[in-house]
């Protein structure tokens, strides 16, 4: 075997095994079934880190469930990305080809998207299996496949005739690049320089001149009342009063509402109901008028006369000029402000009045809510996210779901003058399918129901949810978790998962967010050229503390790969124990166990515990750290030099046996690494064709083993011997009892070099102590050893504790905080918050 572990030579092929041999293949047969759907990605790329992240986390918990005995059912599929693909398929056409896609037309375009899709679904397909996840790639679905379109377009009629879809004209986000509504999620708030324009309006009947303060002086065209705060003494007795417009002469109602500002600016502001939100609510509030002044291409309408036809940043700047003319600006003020512009075409967005399709989530969230107090309820983790979701829920506004784009699900809408009918097939002729499509939110937001039709829905243990466990990031608890739910809840009168398992961001080294702009984006494909897939997983998982964001540290990448190398050398020594051997496999719990196989055994169902207690919680730190702590010191340090000393046909029997089910319990969180290693067993016993299609054995019992004894006993005798005041014969070990001496003397007189005496003990004996110019170390083996009986979660909360007051003790140093470098500051902070919600996590399972 090689010198060091190379994932390089090995990783693809295993992959390839794994899907050739369709081990990822499961079906429900009735019995105990496992099943998650993959989120989607979309098809505008390749996969980042965060998709690497969450890939790794739902892979564990499918292969940790399948070793255990379930059908493990993993549901893949990728998301068609509305607006942001057909962003990037036009983008492509203009540079490459000079090409809108308006000069090809809608089919042409879709067919244009649609190779886009092919190209960048392979890809993805491809960066999948370098991760080496186990979903079943024959249920792979896309977001536009056939039957998930009639899926799509089901739930729509269905809504449609409850009630909860309506066509109206409301104020929504606008693109006016691409010309489509938008959603929140792909809007960025950026701080920009701008202007506070101060301009004169003239009170009706009066010598009053109001000054209003405005940041968009081109909506004055669309502007419906004057508004004060109620409890503003400057201009209470204007109330009721009228002011004239100066853009177009317009008679304004000077109105009075709390909403007022009366801080901001002149504390005097127009209302124009059809451009801004808060206005908006204000006309409601105050039956305004709606008026619109803009274009879909954010030009000016014939509302604003003279300025029609002109762009609304050019209108601007003529208006004020012609205001300034009219001795109407009192003055132009400098002035940061935060617009909102598109994700996708970089965009100021405009609110506008449009007609859309909503659909009525005030309603199906108050439902959501309710179903949080029954047998529906989705259980959040960490639990604090569950208070974000129900906060959302209880100030949900209806959704704008319709899209101005050519890529999508086309809405099952038809029109024939007045009319309107709402089927899937046409009624006939002369009728015209609706030209939007469905916001892409909508189609994922069913993508539970859309493996409703798979062998899931006939799970035998569970009928209150579709699939077991969501795994996903806080950024979009709002726009997809949310809706997944209502959706599922009255589409199917199920939940669409019974966990929802919330984790945070990934950072840069520096805790900044990755993001193109700043170039700081990591490649996880790049990562796994380098480390291997396993590392890169170890990394993301035993570095994340649920809904904690993480930062990206390529040593503890490194660190990673030194386990997987440890056991990889590991595996080399116990090939060469095994030469000349007839070793056959024995089942864990049958095996005649020597005091040393005892140690290893009790160790290994510590482990398994704890791994069992805290996976499907995802309190990953204290699993990943545990996993170390096992391979390093248990397995490696001590279990296999002990191994080494008695190196008879039963110890290495024994040996290979306790081995099997270590990497077994492992494969969840190294697959390849364990895979790996347990194809070379062929070369020693008969296994199994693949460690997939292995059961985790329950360790049944702890025995008392005199391990920890030795290993005491070990440590002080090589001490002793390395402190070159002894030689061989003089390091003597005092003990009472001869049978425990014959036991620590056949492994330490071989493995410590020592040459050992055993008299009968003192009273001065205690613990161990290497007594200076007597070359004796005392051992009482009365003496209770409190580590083989302190549980690993309270031990864990010990270090973590230790490590907590030490980061506090240094952040609450002046001398560091002022001197230290800004990155080791936050990395202490870090520390501090990784270890308080760790030690949160342990109170809470301990």
């Amino acid at each position: 075997m090689k010198n060091r572990y190379n994932p390089k030579e090995t990783e693809n092929n295993i992959q390839s095994f794994w899907k050739e041999n369709d081990y990822f293949k499961h079906a429900n047969k009735g019995g105990k079934t496992f099943t998650i759907v993959l989120p989607p990605p979309n098809v505008t790329g390749k996969l980042h880190l965060g998709h690497a992240w969450n890939s790794y986390y739902q892979d564990l918990l499918i292969r940790f469930k399948q070793l255990k005995g379930y059908e493990s059912i993993w549901y893949p599929g990728m998301d068609h990305a509305g607006i942001a693909t057909q962003a990037k398929v036009e983008q492509k056409l203009f540079q490459e080809q000079g090409l809108k896609r308006t000069d090809l037309g809608r089919e042409k375009f879709t067919e244009q998207v649609w190779a886009w899709k092919d190209e960048y679904a392979a890809n993805i397909e491809s960066q999948w299996g370098k991760l080496g996840i186990a979903v079943d790639y024959d249920k792979t679905k896309f977001t536009l496949d056939e039957d998930v379109n009639k899926i799509v377009n089901d739930s729509f009629v269905k809504l449609y005739e409850k009630g909860l879809i309506y066509r109206g004209e409301k104020l929504i986000n606008w693109d006016p690049v691409l010309k489509t509504a938008i959603s929140n999620i792909e809007i960025n708030q950026e701080e920009k320089d701008g202007k506070l324009f101060n301009i004169i309006y003239d009170v009706v009947d009066s010598d009053v001149k109001l000054v209003v303060s405005t940041t968009r002086p081109e909506t004055m065209f669309g502007d419906k009342a004057i508004f004060v705060n109620p409890e503003d003494e400057r201009y209470i007795n204007l109330i009721g009063k009228q002011a004239i417009n100066p853009a177009n002469e317009e008679v304004l109602p000077i109105l009075a509402d709390e909403y007022v500002d009366i801080e901001f600016g002149t504390g005097v502001m127009k209302a124009t109901p059809a451009h801004d939100f808060n206005d908006y609510e204000l006309a409601l509030k105050h039956n305004l008028e709606f008026v619109s002044v803009l274009n879909d291409d954010a030009t000016l309408n014939s509302n604003a006369g003279e300025f029609e036809g002109l762009d609304r940043f050019e209108a601007r700047v003529k208006l004020v000029d012609k205001l300034k003319e009219s001795g109407k600006i009192e003055s132009i003020i400098e002035h940061k402000m935060v617009v909102p512009v598109s994700d996708r075409s970089g965009s100021i967005v405009e609110p506008m009045l449009s007609m859309q399709w909503f659909l009525k989530s005030s309603h199906l969230s108050k439902v959501s809510r309710e179903n949080q107090s029954n047998n529906l309820k989705v259980d959040f983790h960490p639990e604090r996210f569950e208070s974000t979701f129900v906060g959302w829920l209880d100030s949900m506004e209806d959704w704008c779901i319709s899209r101005q784009l050519w890529w999508g699900h086309r809405i099952p809408a038809w029109y024939k003058e007045d009319e309107v009918k709402v089927q899937i097939e046409s009624p006939g002729d002369g009728w015209t399918q609706d030209e939007d499509v469905l916001d892409t939110w909508y189609s994922s937001a069913l993508w539970p129901i859309v493996f409703a039709d798979e062998d899931v829905i006939s799970r035998s243990d569970n009928n209150e949810y579709l699939t077991d466990t969501l795994f996903t990031g806080y950024d979009i608890i709002l726009f997809w978790v949310s809706r997944m739910i209502f959706q599922s809840q009255e589409l199917d009168g199920r939940s669409p998962f019974k966990n929802a398992i919330i984790h945070g961001l990934i950072r840069d080294a520096q805790g900044k967010k990755m993001s193109k702009s700043l170039g700081n984006g990591i490649d996880p494909m790049d990562v796994i050229e380098k480390w291997g897939s396993d590392s890169l997983r170890m990394f993301l998982l035993g570095n994340s503390t649920p809904g904690q964001d993480i930062k990206y540290n390529e040593k503890k990448i490194n660190s990673a790969w030194d386990m997987n190398n440890k056991l990889f050398n590991v595996n080399k020594l116990i090939h060469i124990l095994s030469q000349d051997k007839n070793i056959e496999l024995i089942n864990i719990n049958d095996i005649d166990k020597t005091e040393i196989d005892k140690y290893i055994i009790n160790k290994l169902k510590d482990l398994t515990d704890l791994i069992e207690l805290n996976t499907e919680k995802y309190n990953l730190a204290i699993v990943v750290d545990s996993i170390n702590k096992f391979v390093w010191n248990d397995f490696a340090n001590n279990y296999m030099e002990f191994v080494k000393v008695n190196n008879d046909e039963k110890q290495i029997t024994n040996l290979i046996s306790i081995y099997k089910e270590i990497l077994v319990v492992l494969h969840p969180f190294i697959p390849f690494v364990t895979e790996e290693l347990y194809q070379t067993l062929k070369d020693i016993v008969d296994v199994k064709e693949s460690i997939l299609l292995e059961r985790v054995n329950e360790i049944e019992n702890k025995d008392s083993d005199k391990t920890i004894q030795l290993l005491a006993a070990f440590k002080a005798a090589r001490t002793a011997k390395s402190s070159q005041e002894y030689s061989s014969g003089e390091i003597k070990l005092i003990s009472p009892s001869k049978g425990d001496a014959e036991f620590i003397n056949s492994y330490l007189t071989k493995s410590a070099g020592a040459s050992i005496e055993f008299e009968s003990t003192t009273e001065e004996a205690a613990g161990i102590n290497v007594t200076p110019g007597f070359g004796i170390i005392y051992y009482d083996f009365d003496y209770t050893d409190k580590m083989s009986k302190t549980d690993l979660l309270s031990d864990a909360k010990k270090f973590m504790s230790s490590e907590l007051t030490r980061a506090e003790r240094m952040l609450s140093n002046e001398k560091f905080v002022s001197k230290a470098s800004p990155e080791l500051v936050a990395e202490e902070k870090e520390k501090k918050d990784f270890y308080s919600e760790a030690i949160k996590i342990i109170e809470n399972e301990a």
